[in-house]
């Protein structure tokens, strides 16, 4: 499709004019939306609501959202109205990955880093963002990562005009993979939205996914539950150790989860993890990995075929763990590559 005034928007303001922008909104074909139940929203709003008030408020961010399509337009403006973002909760996350947006750009088969769009406007981070990043000539695949901890409910992207804009390619493996767990999972502590161990799976392996990461709120909730067995999916990474408030609840909800979704969908794989920020001299440290090996053994022997267990205290090398965590606990840049090549290898099992 070529890029033309007729079919462009006007948006409400516009701080980008050199160069014939054309503005176009990113929740319609030819853009392909991912890792979103709808524009913009992670968790549909009756769900959230009956799970909790934390999870009602992170599942309207748009942590794993992102925007595909290919195009031979020079640049790429991405104009976005953020109606709330947390500006003083994660500080081990940069500004960067909590409310701004960055993309790739697919080359030989492979996706590589493309550039940043800054949303920080100041004050309470919300309200107009917009940018520009210029592209090389001829035609590309651009996947373009939403903010982790934003809420936006209009988003444009605008090309120049007279360029040409199509639909991405399909992902290796479009069923998604869905991701479940804390705020490790939702990404806290990446440099960018990008940066999100899923999103890393996804990129080495060419496969579609859901981040369902909570920051603080992922505690294996019925209402929760009950709607991740309802989705349709390839596998399933059931990571919320780190979220449940004691033993005793991981203790009565992780298995009794686990079963609900495997009534539900009997042949889908599941990848139990244990947490990555594991150490043996914490206090109740060891009993809840010990627990999520147990209900992996105890799943075995009921003659689950397909279950796989990563052991979160593995997944570091012993002589650099400290240097990849952001605060001794969330993964930095190279913790959450460690995790991805670590769950990633299981999700590739299941794949295949």
């Amino acid at each position: 499709m070529i890029v033309t005034k007729n079919i462009g928007l006007k948006p409400e303001r516009q701080t980008m004019t050199v160069g014939n922008p054309v503005y176009l909104d990113a929740a319609k074909a030819p853009f392909s939306m991912h890792g979103l139940c709808e524009p913009y929203r992670r968790v549909p709003e009756d769900v959230a609501k009956n799970t909790s008030r934390d999870l009602e408020n992170l599942g309207a961010m748009t942590a794993g959202g992102r925007i595909r399509f290919k195009t031979d337009s020079d640049y790429i403006i991405v104009q976005a109205n953020i109606t709330a973002a947390d500006t003083f909760g994660q500080p081990q996350s940069s500004m960067l990955a909590k409310h701004g947006f960055n993309f790739y750009v697919k080359e030989g088969g492979v996706q590589k880093f493309g550039g940043i769009f800054f949303t920080y406007q100041g004050g309470d981070c919300t309200g107009f963002a917009e940018g520009r990043v210029r592209l090389k000539p001829g035609m590309k695949e651009i996947t373009l990562y939403l903010p982790l901890f934003a809420k936006i409910d209009r988003l444009y992207i605008a090309l120049r005009e007279g360029s040409e804009i199509l639909p991405p390619d399909d992902y290796k493996y479009k069923k998604p993979v869905v991701f479940y767990g804390s705020s490790i999972v939702h990404g806290v502590g990446a440099t960018f939205a990008s940066g999100a161990y899923p999103a890393v799976v996804s990129r080495m392996l060419d496969c579609d996914f859901v981040s369902l990461g909570f920051a603080g709120a992922a505690r294996g909730e019925d209402a929760m539950i009950n709607y991740i067995a309802g989705l349709d999916m390839s596998v399933l990474v059931y990571d919320y150790d780190h979220n449940a408030p004691t033993f005793e609840h991981l203790e009565k909800t992780h298995y009794a989860g686990y079963k609900r979704i495997r009534e539900a969908q009997p042949d889908l794989p599941i990848i139990f993890a244990t947490k990555v920020d594991y150490r043996p001299d914490v206090a109740g440290n060891e009993p809840r990995r010990r627990l999520i090996f147990d209900n992996y053994s105890r799943a075995l022997a009921e003659g689950d075929k397909n279950i796989r267990l990563v052991d979160g205290a593995a997944i570091f090398p012993p002589d650099i763990r400290e240097e990849c965590t952001a605060d001794n606990c969330h993964p930095n840049g190279m913790g959450y590559f460690y995790m991805a090549k670590a769950i990633g290898e299981k999700v590739k099992e299941f794949l295949k």
